[in-house]
């Protein structure tokens, strides 16, 4: 049986240069998925919990944003961690806004 998607926000593909700011210093990565909610950065994991200052080299632009990471994650192409926004700007949520809704069409 298949895994339930009880997601409340669309989630692309994404493949974006990321950079997480955590409590150790800055982490390397990639945006794997995007949402406008939140996103899953492929790369080295923070704890469960944690908060980070996230870097997203989006094709319209960089975009800015706080986030808490949910859960930790393996995929064949690598893990990483789920995170969900918990500050964004207007600028940048639009930005995610108009990139999930071209990448869905």
């Amino acid at each position: 049986m298949g895994k339930i998607n009880n997601r409340r926000n669309v989630r692309v593909d994404c493949q974006a240069v990321a950079k997480a700011e955590g409590p150790r210093g800055p982490i390397r990565g990639v945006c794997r998925n995007i949402s406008i909610g939140g996103m899953f950065f492929r790369g080295p994991r923070l704890p469960v919990g944690s908060s980070a200052e996230l870097t997203i080299d989006l094709p319209s632009g960089t975009i800015r944003a706080v986030g808490e990471v949910r859960y930790h994650h393996a995929y064949g192409d690598g893990e990483g961690m789920g995170i969900r926004f918990s500050r964004l700007s207007q600028e940048d949520l639009a930005a995610v806004t108009r990139f999930v809704e071209a990448a869905g069409k």
